[in-house]
């Protein structure tokens, strides 16, 4: 029956060390998407219903609230079995705002601040690693011991141009003491206590936290929003070039990158309103 499974799943969370209000917030989401869609038993789901449904959200809530129901019923899929062809896509129209919903260097020297003072030293690494190096969340699990150590992370190309993203000797210190306080010896940084990596929801919910804490525009916080601040302080640099960018990025495009080149509007007013 699906509410044994969804109890499994809760489980699963847990020993992820997942917070209690958050594993009660997935349970409503995929409470909200079985009783939707009728879903008795596993086999019940269809990626039909999936499709449905996610069109439903889109008529009931905002871009990064269906999105965050999505990251949740994708970890469930997968915890299910289900192969990536079950997956629902992120919207993406977050997105298309990022140019004018970039983090400030002063919201993010704010947000590191107060994770370090409310003791969330695991986020605010999560949010230095991913604004230093630009990667994606997804990529962290490529944030190995061995990595941090030699100073540069490579990632699984398949098939295409090898890609490496770079960790500056500051982060690098930071990872290095992180590991060695929570006896972490080789192999992935940010993991759940059962080794697994760490789930994309429950990052997300943590950086959101934070930043209601540091009194962030929550619409800028969220994890892909600090790999849009690595972009734009890359470019800022004069002797950086988009190119590189794109190569750092993994864009296969280079027109995807040139998004950095432009200015938002609080930065086209502040030039020529001087």
């Amino acid at each position: 029956m699906i509410f044994e499974d969804i109890e499994s799943y809760k489980t699963k969370l847990k020993l992820a060390e997942d917070e209690e209000n958050t594993i009660k917030q997935y349970e409503g989401y995929l409470l909200e998407f079985i009783n939707w869609a009728d879903v008795k038993a596993k086999n019940d789901i269809t990626k039909e219903k999936l499709i449905d449904f996610k069109a439903y959200m889109q008529e009931q809530y905002k871009v990064n609230t269906v999105n965050i129901k999505i990251t949740v019923i994708n970890s469930f899929l997968n915890f299910l079995g289900f192969n990536d062809e079950y997956k629902l896509d992120q919207l993406k129209q977050q997105q298309k705002a990022t140019i004018e919903n970039v983090l400030s260097l002063t919201d993010y020297e704010r947000l590191l601040r107060i994770a370090d003072r409310k003791g969330k030293i695991r986020t605010k690494l999560i949010m230095k690693t991913l604004a230093e190096t630009g990667i994606r969340i997804s990529e962290l699990q490529y944030i190995t011991v061995q990595a941090v150590k030699k100073g540069v992370a490579v990632f699984d190309s398949k098939g295409t141009v090898e890609r490496k993203a770079f960790i500056n000797k500051k982060l690098q210190k930071e990872l290095l003491k992180y590991c060695k306080e929570k006896k972490i010896v080789t192999g992935m940084i940010f993991v759940s206590r059962n080794g697994n990596p760490l789930d994309e929801a429950y990052i997300y919910k943590e950086i959101q936290y934070v930043a209601g804490q540091a009194r962030v525009n929550k619409k800028k916080a969220h994890p892909h929003s600090f790999r849009h601040l690595f972009a734009k302080n890359y470019i800022q640099v004069p002797t950086n070039n988009i190119v590189d960018l794109k190569n750092l990025l993994g864009h296969k495009s280079l027109s995807t990158t040139e998004i950095y080149l432009q200015k938002s509007e609080k930065e086209l007013r502040s030039t020529l309103c001087r």
